[in-house]
């Protein structure tokens, strides 16, 4: 369910703090399903790279931080650090931008059990140095990666990942697929960008959760740009980043093959984007499924484009 939330703070005290990004006071309020209105003292910083940057958003990420003994019956029970979306820039391209990241959160749950809940918003900003400065958005709420870990009996592994390679096999090729069909190149395994990994303690190997899709060509963000190195002129093409398999990607295309409904279903269940933006996505993702449907395809764009081990 979406969750009406208005944050009330110093906006230009907490939005300006990109170097030292110290915790800033900030107001939660929400009404209740008997429509009485609940509140609760947090704090807020910015976090992100790009997004935090004036010249691409007026409107950066934040990390909301509570105090676990003060969240018994609200909606942020048991949780410490959670992590907001929000919406870049108050135009209305940039919020379908918004709602695009979140569908691709929402699609990435049908794929693998080993992702982030996240929770729509409709959050109204109120300047606390000037009430009516106000507006409302949409945004989402990231579970933790520590309450996601938890959910499987792991916890998250910080050590030294030299590569895909030193992940568990059917995790990896099943997110290099996925990334491969919303378009996104913006991230990295080694260097732990925009890729959580996690891991049980009986010694298997680890688990890489994806997270941060506005580079993805799906979402196609005006200031998206591919990474230096990739002859590409669009984050619309696909690059395909999986490492080479011997015997191919053959049994993880089928497994998507076998997806393409519930993927679908979750494409047209996006009420929240209008028609036009959900005819775009579904026609983006319909691309994927010819290049996966088509053998020639398969074989030079997956098969003979991925990195040698």
């Amino acid at each position: 369910e979406v969750l009406e939330l208005t944050l009330t703070m110093d906006m230009k005290e907490v939005y300006s703090d990109v170097e030292e990004r110290n915790y800033h006071p900030v107001r939660i309020s929400w009404k209740g399903p008997d429509g009485t209105t609940s509140e609760l003292n947090s704090r807020a910083k910015v976090r992100g790279h790009t997004r935090t940057m004036k010249s691409t958003c007026r409107i950066p990420p934040l990390f909301l931080n509570f105090k676990k003994s003060e969240t018994k019956d609200t909606p942020f029970e048991k949780q410490k650090k959670i992590k907001l979306v929000s919406h870049c820039k108050n135009s209305k391209s940039f919020q379908e931008y918004v709602e695009k990241e979140y569908l691709i959160y929402k699609l990435y749950n049908q794929v693998s059990p080993y992702s982030f809940k996240v929770r729509p918003c409709r959050i109204t900003y109120v300047n606390s140095e000037k009430t009516e400065d106000s507006s409302t958005h949409f945004g989402f709420l990231i579970e933790s990666i520590k309450d996601l870990a938890k959910r499987h009996d792991m916890k998250e592994f910080e050590g030294l990942i030299r590569n895909q390679e030193a992940l568990d096999k059917d995790n990896i090729d099943k997110l290099v697929l996925f990334q491969y069909m919303i378009g996104n190149l913006d991230w990295s395994v080694p260097k732990r960008h925009n890729i959580k990994i996690m891991r049980k303690e009986d010694g298997s190997l680890p688990i890489a959760v994806p997270y941060d899709f506005d580079y993805s060509g799906l979402v196609n963000a005006p200031y998206a740009v591919p990474p230096e190195g990739i002859d590409i002129t669009s984050v619309q093409t696909r690059v395909f980043w999986g490492l080479c398999r011997d015997q191919g990607y053959g049994s993880q295309i089928q497994f998507y093959k076998q997806l393409q409904p519930k993927i679908n279903e979750a494409v047209m269940g996006a009420t929240y984007l209008e028609e036009k933006n959900r005819s775009e996505v579904r026609d983006y993702v319909g691309e994927f499924y010819k290049d996966i449907n088509n053998p020639k395809t398969v074989t030079k764009k997956i098969d003979h484009a991925c990195r040698a081990k």
